[in-house]
């Protein structure tokens, strides 16, 4: 009876241990998230949530406390909405960002 109680309790940690193994690895395994703002033909992309103007873009980076990491131009004839969602993000005082354009521009 007591090698049955012992058996299980070690077959219970060495299960455990492989799950919180197995956890780990999936984490290591999975990309950065890197938040953006995309600046598409018709929309702005932001986290989960599309945009149709710069002004309710400034609604919704008032809404969250995740600045962008990145602010990235899709198309190159919306470079006005372009550089007021860059001055947008830097009135909030989020200097730290990367920019991304298309080589067309």
């Amino acid at each position: 009876m007591i090698r049955s109680v012992l058996f299980s309790v070690v077959l219970s940690a060495v299960l455990i241990y492989t799950v919180l193994r197995m956890h780990s690895v999936y984490e290591d395994g999975l990309a950065s998230r890197v938040t953006s703002i995309d600046v598409h033909a018709d929309r702005i992309s932001y986290r989960t949530t599309q945009y149709p103007s710069v002004s309710r873009l400034r609604i919704g980076l008032l809404a969250t406390n995740d600045p962008p990491e990145k602010i990235v131009l899709h198309d190159c004839s919306r470079m006005a909405e372009f550089e007021a969602v860059i001055d947008l993000v830097r009135e909030q005082g989020h200097t730290d960002f990367e920019v991304d354009l298309p080589d067309s521009c």
